[in-house]
């Protein structure tokens, strides 16, 4: 099931929203910084994946380099 992240202005509106969610029967999680850094990371690495973005010529050429520079 897909998941929304909502980010509150301030402590009382994260506390407004967690105790709504959970009145409605949802299961909440609060990330903590930690979290929040892995997943912009994870998702600036998807976002820059070397594998979709090179060419198959440059990927050609690079490896014609180091050929030669052994």
């Amino acid at each position: 099931m897909e998941s929304i992240v909502i980010h509150p202005n301030n402590k009382k509106d994260l506390d407004l929203l967690q105790y709504l969610a959970q009145k409605m029967g949802l299961e909440t999680h609060i990330l903590t910084e930690s979290e929040k850094e892995d997943f912009a990371l994870m998702k600036a690495m998807q976002e820059n994946d070397p594998a979709e973005n090179l060419s198959l010529e440059d990927a050609t050429a690079y490896y014609q380099t180091l050929e030669k520079a052994k």
